[in-house]
């Protein structure tokens, strides 16, 4: 796979460190920037888009507190799981169904999905904390999970969980996958160093942007176009797309 580079990994949760790095959100579309303006948050990241241009995120508001939020059109909503103590919307698919993560209020992380205004719960069995991250049209779902063996990526499909573990990765994360089953993530080698990868068919095919110190792994769109982002040799941080 060739990547083209042109989000240093920084997740907002236990689960999914370095990844959500909250800064303040934006879109890119035709060659144009867009800067989203959640209304009364200090910092924003924009996680997902559908065909028809709903946009999911995460934010935190003027008191430290993070919400997910949605945005269609020029109108912001805010998404929130009942009683959490915050919530992130992660994935969305076209019918706009929301999945994310959320924690309670003993601080346990789970993950969720938001159908028709209706939150449902995600825990994988046996999980010390789980995060959803990914859904396709048929609502399949993908994500991570924590154990006592450590973290893994999951795929959740007619509410049956299948555990997804790069060979010989410290910890695996699940976090797109397209209408194909085809899963994109990102592992952590032996090394600490994050690289990216695609779960098709059975069988794992590494991403590396070539030189990177990491790379990750956040979206796969149906024609196999991925996005994500990497590090550089410098460590700075850098956004890719690739094919």
């Amino acid at each position: 796979m060739t990547v083209d580079a042109p989000s240093r990994r920084r997740p907002g949760r236990a689960l999914l460190k370095g990844l959500l790095d909250l800064r303040t959100a934006f879109t890119l579309a035709g060659g144009a920037y867009e800067m989203l303006r959640v209304p009364g948050s200090n910092e924003s990241i924009a996680t997902g888009i559908t065909s028809a241009g709903l946009i999911v995120g995460v934010s935190v508001d003027l008191t430290g507190v993070t919400h997910g939020f949605t945005k269609n059109g020029g109108t912001f909503r805010t998404v929130d799981f009942p009683g959490a103590t915050s919530t992130q919307a992660i994935g969305v698919n076209d019918a706009g169904h929301i999945v994310g993560d959320y924690q309670d209020a003993a601080s346990v992380e789970h993950g969720f999905v938001k159908i028709s205004g209706t939150f449902t719960p995600i825990n994988v069995p046996g999980s010390t904390s789980t995060a959803a991250a990914g859904i396709n049209s048929t609502g399949d779902i993908v994500g991570i999970f924590s154990d006592a063996t450590g973290s893994h990526g999951f795929l959740l499909r007619a509410d049956v969980f299948t555990p997804i573990n790069f060979p010989l990765a410290t910890s695996t994360t699940a976090f797109s996958i397209n209408d194909n089953g085809e899963i994109a993530g990102f592992y952590t080698d032996a090394a600490g160093s994050s690289r990216g990868f695609i779960f098709a068919n059975g069988n794992f095919n590494v991403v590396d942007v070539a030189g990177a110190g990491d790379t990750l792994l956040t979206r796969i769109k149906n024609d196999g176009q991925v996005t994500g982002g990497f590090i550089d040799a410098l460590n700075e941080e850098h956004g890719l797309i690739g094919r």
